[in-house]
């Protein structure tokens, strides 16, 4: 039972990786941009199932779709988002180049982290609560024993300790990769 508990902490661990992937710092990475979601053809695709994506230096990127056809409609579907980043159209490829991070912008980004960082907890927090009414239906219907839930339940704060610790630890970094 603590182990499903485990595993859905460790699904809100991985969704939250993937979301502070997806928030700008002072370095960007690859990831910032490869899933970048892109209209062509009516469709959404993630940018990098389009073309290949290169960094050319902490905050310049390039970008050769596979199909050269579609760089006209890439590159309309780029300059529609409301990101902050100049388009460059070269003969084969665009060149995406980011503007260094301004204080004002760098402070939004933080707000924005502490209230993703809080909803990762509230979510921590409501499965949590929802484990503990289980263990207690079943501690009342006699399911287990009192030892059984008393050890269940120790084994359930330490798992919601170190998934909060972990959860700092992120925070803290991408604070430091924001502000540095």
């Amino acid at each position: 039972m603590i182990e499903d508990f485990k595993k859905n902490l460790q699904k809100i661990k991985n969704e939250l990786d993937e979301r502070i992937k997806a928030i700008r710092g002072h370095r960007l990475s690859l990831t910032f941009l490869e899933n970048l979601r892109v209209e062509i053809y009516n469709q959404d695709f993630p940018l990098k199932s389009l073309g290949f994506l290169s960094q050319l230096d902490h905050l310049t990127f390039r970008f050769d779709p596979y199909d050269q056809n579609s760089l006209a409609e890439i590159e309309k579907s780029l300059s529609q988002r409301k990101q902050n980043f100049n388009l460059i159209r070269e003969k084969n490829g665009l060149i995406i180049k980011f503007p260094p991070l301004t204080e004002e912008l760098k402070k939004e980004i933080l707000k924005s982290l502490v209230s993703l960082k809080e909803e990762v907890r509230i979510k921590a927090r409501l499965l949590r609560d929802d484990f503990l009414k289980e263990l207690k239906q079943q501690k009342e219907a006699k399911k287990i024993s009192e030892d059984s839930f008393y050890k269940t339940r120790e084994n359930l704060d330490k798992a919601v300790q170190d998934f909060n610790e972990e959860v700092e630890k992120i925070f803290n970094q991408k604070e430091k990769e924001i502000l540095g």
